[in-house]
């Protein structure tokens, strides 16, 4: 019989097979608790076919709806757009696996008490943690309670699996770009002195270091808002002290600099390029628009969802750091 070639589904190996797609599902993941007849039909269906399962399919064979916690530590500056991104992508693909998604927030200030972890019991069967801080009462309460986790953005401790954006290499491919276009001089306007923005400094550096030691960088931490980056940048770009380049660590806060820039007459990317990160729906509407480094969000949403359910399942998983992309776009000139 030769059959057209489409991107099947589970549902169409059971409507084949004539089987329901909860056991077709328990054959595709090995499961013991299927007569050796019908693994038979339903492996000849699946090589007819050539199909290849999703994580959906082999998700149909838990035996009850799985719950997560997303728990988000509120900071300075939060909401930021970039989150609500990933937040957006994260929860339709706990739609597309059939997992049930809970979001709270978590104040720094609050105590454990005040999360959903310590009161959901066995409601809840894993956990993605946002904004981890150091010593955070979130990690050492599900180490204690064995409740299964994920951190997003590079873990503090070696015993914590996450996933994360490659920030190091992310800064570092960025400066080989500038390098390629002629820029020298760069200005990293950063946030915190968190995991993510020291990965990015470093990769900034250690590209300095091995290619272009002509090439230098200075990196201001402490830059949490639009207001701080405006009040830094009208502050110091005076008579003409101008880097080549100025980085800031977060799409949503390149909005002060342009400000400055505009009140001093300074022309972006005439006098000065202008580098994001984030890649937020609104930066290709900025004046100039944004070049920005572009996280994959899809990819960042699947791994940590993905992750999270084979550590539900005891599985062995590893920390995954993801690809960036540069968006080339006005506010530079590479």
């Amino acid at each position: 019989m030769t059959i057209k070639k489409k991107n099947y589904t589970i549902y169409d190996i059971a409507k084949i097979s004539g089987y329901s797609p909860k056991t077709v599902s328990r054959v595709i993941n090995k499961e013991e608790s299927v007569r050796a007849t019908t693994r038979e039909k339903i492996e000849q269906v699946i090589a007819q076919l050539a199909y290849s399962p999703n994580a959906y399919a082999k998700n149909l064979s838990r035996k009850a709806t799985t719950n997560i916690l997303i728990s988000v530590k509120k900071k300075d500056a939060f909401p930021l757009i970039w989150f609500q991104t990933l937040l957006d992508k994260l929860l339709l693909t706990c739609k597309e696996l059939g997992v049930n998604a809970i979001v709270e927030y978590f104040d720094e200030n609050d105590s454990i008490t005040n999360s959903i972890i310590f009161s959901s019991g066995s409601l809840v069967d894993g956990v993605i943690v946002f904004y981890e801080s150091e010593n955070d009462s979130r990690i050492g309460f599900l180490k204690k309670k064995a409740i299964p986790f994920i951190v997003f953005g590079k873990g503090r401790n070696e015993d914590v699996v996450y996933v994360s954006n490659d920030d190091f290499l992310a800064l570092y491919q960025l400066f080989s770009e500038l390098d390629k276009a002629g820029y020298r001089n760069v200005w990293m306007l950063m946030g915190g002195e968190s995991s993510v923005n020291l990965e990015r400094a470093r990769g900034a550096e250690t590209y300095i270091q091995e290619k272009n030691e002509q090439m230098s960088v200075e990196i201001v931490y402490g830059l949490l808002t639009i207001e701080a980056i405006y009040d830094y940048s009208f502050q110091h770009l005076i008579n003409g002290n101008y880097p080549d380049v100025i980085f800031v660590s977060g799409d949503e806060k390149v909005q002060g600099l342009i400000r400055a820039c505009y009140e001093k007459g300074i022309g972006i990317p005439q006098d000065i390029a202008v580098v994001g990160y984030d890649n937020i729906p609104i930066s290709q509407y900025y004046t100039p628009a944004l070049t920005t480094i572009s996280p994959n969000y899809v990819e960042l949403s699947s791994q940590l969802l993905k992750s999270l359910l084979k550590l539900i399942d005891e599985e062995d998983v590893s920390s995954v750091e993801i690809g960036t992309s540069l968006i080339k776009r006005q506010s530079t000139e590479i």
